[in-house]
């Protein structure tokens, strides 16, 4: 048979080091073609399985209704503006970005912004090319014993601290998100936004942009700083509010400024930053480094691949759950999406309510393992496309309570994660660990007692507790020629009742299934595929 081939259509300049992965794998069908756009895009996403872009291509909501098959869209970058993230999502489409790629040539070109500007590299240097020789005029300040204040101490905002230490600078940082440890790691001292404002002789920024971030540093916060302030921002445009940047600037309430990001991009002539005095301008460049372009291609590349492959490891910025998950997590993920499509199968009606109950496991794995056992409990009975971006969103929309629970006190396992699906018609309980940390197992369902792999062709069957009942199956399949591969048996001592979970190398047929049902001594016979 041969192997199932992914397309993916770029439609964006890609680095080389990116477009040799997709090339080298051979369950990839490369299509590259930049500045690919108008009727002909919307014709080739049609049955392109991703789309990796950079910023050239909007992937909007219109374009995504053209595309039937599309799973995975990459953005070779970190910034998200050109692509519908919130359609992508109700399609169950994942967006995948590169986020770490280029976090040592920010912090490096954040760097050199400060040093450019303390030193007046830029006007010296026209100035030379202009036959001057003025050296007074660019009378600089030296970073050593000054304060950098740092608003927003992440990957980059950390690193910038760590580099500006070398330079024998003091170092404040605000940072509501981050915790104490982070600051005291990096040496910088943990302080308010009000005290970074009034004691930092330079300033960077380093948060993301959102409506808490945008304009946060505007004409009341600039009053705040002292004189001689020199500003940097290689974030995100329309963190400085750029008028009252500039009018300080003008004003001389403020030394200097150094910007590669604006609010609106390219900025146009009219801008205020444009004509303002004592400003470094650059055109948003803090990624552009040969190293980072190579890096965000070859990281697209790789999960673009991955996560075409089936795996929620990789830098998804819609997945309904913080973070990439742990390796160590895996086992449990899968658990819990075996228990809810193993659920999913039996209950019969329509669903109405969902309960996760976790017992020794992590708090901050209970929502993807909830967001796993949603996908595999409505994979099964819905027409529709779920998946780890969507079944979230698929519960709300079909009005499915669904709850998760963490308990504190450890039962039987090390691991235990219980699920009960409830129907119009009836409940069905499924309980599951992990022996040897990886090897899962269903120990629980509803009143019976058992242990068997979540894996394969399962046959179900509740039948009168009575003999007879074991051979005359062995019987059917072996005349059948249907192999065995296990025969798991539970029995409940009060209602007379027994289970069997049969796992057997090939499924059966309606007719097979229908002779067992046949039996006087079967209450329920059916067929499970994990």
């Amino acid at each position: 048979m041969s192997q199932a081939r992914y397309r993916i259509l770029v439609t964006d300049t890609l680095a080389e080091s990116g477009l040799e992965l997709f090339r080298s794998q051979p369950d990839v069908e490369l299509d590259y073609r930049p500045g690919l756009a108008g009727a002909e895009l919307h014709h080739e996403v049609a049955t392109a399985d991703a789309l990796v872009t950079r910023s050239g291509t909007a992937v909007t909501d219109e374009l995504l209704s053209h595309a039937k098959q599309l799973r995975v869209v990459g953005r070779a970058g970190v910034g998200l503006d050109n692509v519908d993230v919130d359609a992508s999502t109700r399609r169950g489409i994942l967006v995948i970005n590169a986020p770490t790629a280029n976090i040592l040539s920010a912090t490096e070109h954040t760097m050199a912004m400060m040093l450019a500007l303390c030193r007046n590299i830029p006007g010296a240097d026209a100035s030379v090319r202009q036959g001057e020789w003025k050296r007074a005029k660019f009378m600089g300040v030296e970073l050593s014993d000054k304060t950098l204040g740092i608003i927003g101490l992440g990957r980059i905002g950390s690193r910038v601290a760590e580099r500006a230490r070398g330079f024998g600078m003091r170092i404040v940082a605000y940072d509501p998100y981050i915790a104490s440890f982070a600051f005291e790691r990096v040496g910088a001292e943990e302080v308010t936004l009000e005290t970074l404002l009034a004691e930092a002789d330079f300033i960077t920024v380093h948060t993301p942009l959102t409506e808490e971030t945008r304009r946060m540093i505007g004409a009341a916060e600039i009053e705040r700083m002292k004189r001689n302030v020199m500003l940097v921002n290689c974030a995100r445009g329309g963190i400085y509010e750029e008028q009252a940047l500039a009018d300080a600037l003008r004003g001389g309430r403020i030394a200097g400024a150094a910007i590669d990001v604006y609010e609106d991009e390219p900025p146009g002539a009219d801008h205020p930053l444009v004509k303002a005095p004592n400003i470094i301008l650059t055109p948003h460049i803090g990624a552009n480094t040969w190293e980072a372009q190579d890096r965000v291609a070859l990281q697209t590349a790789e999960m673009v691949v991955e996560a075409l492959r089936g795996s929620i490891f990789v830098s998804a910025v819609n997945l309904p759950f913080e973070g990439v998950a742990e390796s160590g997590v895996r086992a449990l993920i899968n658990l819990a999406e075996k228990l809810g499509s193993f659920a999913g199968q039996l209950v019969r009606g329509a669903i109405e309510k969902i309960t996760l109950e976790l017992w020794g496991i992590d708090d901050k794995n209970a929502s993807i393992l909830s967001v796993a056992a949603a996908k595999g409990i409505l994979e099964p009975v819905l027409n529709e496309s779920v998946n780890y971006v969507n079944a979230q969103a698929v519960v709300q929309q079909r009005g499915i309570e669904f709850t998760t629970t963490v308990h504190k006190t450890l039962v039987d396992y090390a691991h235990l994660v219980t699920l009960r699906v409830r129907s119009d018609v009836e409940e069905m309980r499924v309980a599951g660990t992990l022996f040897s940390e990886k090897n899962a197992r269903i120990v629980e369902v509803n009143d019976f007692y058992v242990e068997f792999q979540p894996q394969g062709h399962l046959l179900y069957m509740v039948n009168h507790d009575v003999p007879g009942v074991v051979g005359k199956v062995g019987t059917i399949l072996g005349d059948r020629e249907i192999n065995i591969a296990e025969y798991n048996l539970a029995r409940t001592g009060d209602k007379g009742l027994a289970m069997a979970i049969v796992t057997l190398d090939s499924p059966l047929d309606e007719p097979t299934l229908s002779f067992l049902r046949s039996f006087k001594e079967m209450r329920d016979v059916r067929q499970i595929r994990l």
